[in-house]
C-alpha cells in the first residue's frame, strides 16, 4: 500500500540527521510520508537558524523520488519533491545521477529476490554516502492493493542479505521490521540507536579541550561532522567543508580538502581541529593529512582531539 509502518521513523530520521545529505532519492514514494519527513528534518529544521529556508524557493536539499504507480502522485508530492520519476525503479535507477542518500523504504520486498538484489546494488553504486533500507522481517502475504499490482510482496529479506556489503549495519525495529544502513567507503558509520554515554562523555571532553586551547577570538575550522560545533557559544567555529556558513559534507578528494583549507585560512581561520570521530579523515585523505602536518604546528594531540595552529609552522 502507499503507506508503511511508522515504527521505523525515529531510526531513519536519526540516521538522516547523522548523514546530513544534500541530496536524497526516495525510491517508492507512495503517499509521500518520507518526503514530508526528509524535507522537515533537512531544510525546515535549518529554518530555525535561517528563516528563509522555510520557503520552497530557498530549499537547498535536492529531494527526488521514484514511483511506479502514477495514480499515487498529487500536488502535495510535486510540492515536496524536487523531481519525481515515474516508472520501474530498477530501470530508472541505472539512469539516475548520484545522491548522497538513497532510501528504499518498504520497497525491496515488492521485487523478486534477484531483481531486488540488482536494485540494491544499483542504489549502492549511485549513493555518495549511504543507502538505507527498511523491509518486513516476516512474511506478510500482502497481495495486490489499491488497484496496484506493484503492491504485491514477492520476496523476504534477512540481515544476511544486506551484510554482503561491507560496512552494512542491520537493526530489528519493534521486532518485525529490518532497517539496514549501507555506507560508502570513507563515510563514518552512523549509529542506529541513541548516542552511547561513553561517546557523549568523549564529545564533551573534545569540546572542553578546544575551549581551553583555542582562544575564543580566533576563528576555528572544526572537523566534527556537525556533532558539537553548535555547542560553542563564545567561539567562532566554522564547519568543514563549508558553503555560506553551512556544513557541506566530507570532501570528494584530497585536492578539494586542501583547496578549501587554504581558502578558509586565507579568509582568516587560525586553527583546525579534528575530534576523535573524524580522525579517520587523516587516514583516508592522505595527501591532505600530509599537507596539514608538514605546514602547520600541532598544538594538541590526544584521544579526544587533534588541533593545528594555521599560522604556525611545525
Amino acid at each position: 500500500m502507499p503507506s508503511s509502518r511508522p515504527n521505523t521513523i525515529p531510526t531513519v530520521i536519526h540516521l538522516l540527521r547523522q548523514l546530513k545529505p544534500q541530496s536524497i532519492l526516495d525510491v517508492g514514494v507512495g503517499f509521500g510520508k518520507w518526503g514530508h519527513l526528509f524535507r522537515e528534518y533537512t531544510d525546515i529544521l535549518e529554518a530555525e537558524r535561517d528563516p528563509a529556508r522555510y520557503r520552497r524557493e530557498n530549499w537547498r536539499v535536492r529531494l527526488d523520488g521514484i514511483e511506479g504507480h502514477a495514480a499515487y502522485l498529487t500536488d502535495m508530492h510535486r510540492f515536496l519533491y524536487t523531481d519525481i520519476h515515474v516508472g520501474d525503479a530498477s530501470a530508472l535507477m541505472k539512469t539516475m545521477t548520484n545522491y548522497d542518500l538513497i532510501f528504499l523504504g518498504d520497497i525491496i520486498e515488492h521485487f523478486e529476490k534477484a531483481a531486488g538484489a540488482e536494485l540494491l546494488r544499483a542504489a549502492f553504486a549511485h549513493a555518495n554516502k549511504a543507502v538505507i533500507v527498511s523491509t518486513p522481517k516476516f512474511e506478510t502475504g500482502q497481495e495486490r492493493l489499491c488497484g496496484n499490482e506493484l503492491e504485491r510482496h514477492r520476496s523476504l529479506w534477512t540481515a544476511r542479505d544486506f551484510r554482503i556489503f561491507s560496512g552494512a549495519v542491520v537493526k530489528t525495529i519493534a521486532g518485525d521490521t529490518l532497517v539496514a544502513v549501507i555506507v560508502k567507503k570513507g563515510v563514518s558509520a552512523p549509529d542506529l540507536g541513541r548516542p552511547k554515554r561513553s561517546n557523549l562523555v568523549q564529545l564533551r571532553s573534545a569540546r572542553e579541550w578546544i575551549e581551553k586551547l583555542v582562544p575564543s577570538t580566533e576563528p576555528l575550522i572544526l572537523v566534527d561532522e556537525e556533532q558539537i560545533r553548535r555547542q560553542f557559544k563564545d567561539h567562532r567555529v566554522l564547519p568543514f567543508l563549508e558553503r555560506d556558513g553551512q556544513y557541506w559534507g566530507p570532501p570528494a578528494d584530497d585536492q578539494t580538502a586542501i583547496a578549501e583549507l587554504d581558502r578558509m585560512r586565507t579568509a582568516g581561520a587560525k586553527y583546525l581541529a579534528f575530534i576523535f570521530s573524524t580522525f579517520w579523515w587523516l587516514d583516508h585523505y592522505c595527501r591532505f593529512a600530509e599537507h596539514v602536518r608538514t605546514r602547520y604546528r600541532c598544538v594538541a594531540q590526544n584521544p579526544d582531539v587533534i588541533i593545528f595552529a594555521l599560522d604556525a609552522t611545525p
